[in-house]
């Protein structure tokens, strides 16, 4: 054996990784992850719309958004921390620094954006997702996470300290392919899968994921487009009572409520 080896270091880093664990997996909010095979399928419309249903609901709602190469929660913002989660992850702020306010209607969303890997030049430590989800659980009844697409690292290990995962993609033969690769990964490496979330769908009956185990589905609504581009949500929207969007994604926020409850001790 070797003579610098210290079993009660181990011991302690192995303890510590199995009660964050489960920590992460039972104690406070819920963490809820949307990565995708596919950009351009819509997380960052889905999740904060999603999080104007839920806040509406009456729950404590935060958006955080890890998606650190092309970031866009921020466009839903009027101001910009100067430190984001970006600067969280690696080392420059405390999380409690880089926070903004989203109000819809009478509701509000507390988010946490990010600054581009790209632009800030600086490398993350990507295991600080673990305790940065650790330190939001006790706050909120809801985290959300949009992230990245693909299969990287900035993608994968965001599901990997989530509570629910749900792959997000549109009802077209590309993005279906990718997204039950995304599917397959997570299963294979024992990653909660919850389902698929099919936005942008142009017919009620689903042509690709008929078969698949679908949790939600958006219809393709150009008031959600129209909102999106104008930075806000289609809750905001002065006639949004009529966008068929909304109504599906208020019956999501339903469904998730009572799916996933947050626990408490």
């Amino acid at each position: 054996m070797d003579p610098y080896f210290n079993l009660s270091e181990l011991e302690k880093k192995l303890r510590k990784i199995i009660e964050e664990y489960y920590a992460l997996r039972s104690v406070g909010g819920k963490v809820i992850s949307f990565p995708s095979g596919k950009g351009g399928v819509g997380k960052t419309s889905i999740v904060v719309n999603l999080a104007a249903a839920l806040a509406l609901k009456g729950k404590k709602v935060a958006i955080v958004d890890l998606n650190l190469a092309l970031p866009n929660v921020s466009l839903f913002i009027e101001n910009m921390p100067e430190k984001t989660v970006t600067h969280f992850l690696c080392g420059e702020a405390k999380l409690s620094e880089t926070s903004a306010k989203l109000s819809v209607k009478k509701a509000e969303i507390d988010v946490y954006p990010a600054e581009s890997i790209v632009d800030l030049k600086k490398k993350i430590k990507i295991e600080r997702i673990g305790d940065l989800a650790l330190e939001l659980k006790p706050m909120y009844d809801y985290i959300l996470f949009d992230q990245s697409p693909g299969l990287s690292k900035f993608a994968v290990y965001p599901t990997l300290v989530a509570d629910v995962v749900f792959v997000v993609s549109a009802d077209i033969k590309p993005a279906y392919l990718d997204a039950i690769k995304v599917r397959d990964v997570l299963e294979s490496s024992d990653v909660n899968f919850n389902g698929f979330v099919v936005n942008m769908a142009k017919r009620k009956n689903l042509k690709y994921f008929y078969n698949e185990r679908v949790y939600a589905t958006i219809p393709y609504d150009w008031r959600l487009k129209n909102a999106f581009s104008s930075g806000k949500t289609v809750f905001q929207l002065r006639f949004g009572f009529l966008s068929s969007s909304r109504r599906a994604f208020s019956n999501f926020a339903k469904r998730l409520i009572e799916d996933f409850p947050p626990e408490r001790e």
